[in-house]
């Protein structure tokens, strides 16, 4: 099957870069929001994080929401953005040789992801960190739900990326740890692999690689 494949579209979170949800549910009790603790999902983002992601609010604005929702004024944007550091804490710079690898091989790649303006830039300085290069070299095209205003699983932001890159879902591998967001692109056509949040997913390609 991946004999066939022209495209490969990943996920960023839990896929590209490592997710610690113990992590993060620990970094926001420290700075005393238990109630966000809990509301921090890694594939499936809600209430507040859902409407951050699908750019509906801002980063300053789903701060302020925080701040409401644990009833704690004092905590700065920047004790905020310090647990969403914890969150995203490292790029395994073997995944991005790999994908390089694919792309001397003329396979375009792509990242389709759920996120927001500050959770991405986190993961641009983590790339960064690992191997001196910016994210975008790595990729044709980056997708983002902020951006699109949708998120996964909805098949509207699929479509949206096809329509924007051009690419055919029959050509095209989808990577992502959410077995919703893996089910919505199966059945729209793309081939797809759901491995474990921050699991490997390098062995996929190298019988084609040999």
């Amino acid at each position: 099957m991946l004999k066939a494949i022209k495209n490969v579209v990943f996920d960023l979170g839990g896929v590209i870069c490592d997710l610690e949800v113990e992590r993060v549910v620990e970094a926001f009790r420290e700075i005393g929001m238990p109630k966000m603790a809990a509301l921090m999902d890694p594939c499936y983002p809600a209430e507040v994080n859902e409407r951050m992601e699908s750019g509906r609010i801002s980063w300053e604005e789903a701060c302020d929401e925080m701040r409401h929702i644990d009833n704690r004024p004092e905590v700065s944007n920047a004790q905020i953005e310090w647990v969403y550091r914890e969150f995203l804490s490292r790029v395994d710079s073997s995944k991005l040789a790999t994908i390089d690898r694919l792309r001397a091989r003329s396979i375009r790649t792509y990242v389709l992801s759920n996120t927001n303006p500050t959770a991405i830039e986190i993961v641009r300085d983590r790339v960064r960190e690992a191997t001196g290069r910016a994210l975008e070299s790595y990729f044709d095209g980056i997708f983002l739900s902020y951006q699109l205003k949708i998120l996964k699983p909805s098949p509207a932001i699929f479509e949206k990326m096809i329509a924007l890159s051009g690419l055919n879902p029959k050509e095209t591998l989808f990577i992502d740890d959410g077995s919703r967001n893996a089910d919505t692109a199966h059945e729209l056509g793309f081939a797809v692999y759901c491995p474990p949040t921050n699991g490997a997913w390098q062995q996929i390609f190298e019988e084609t690689e040999n």
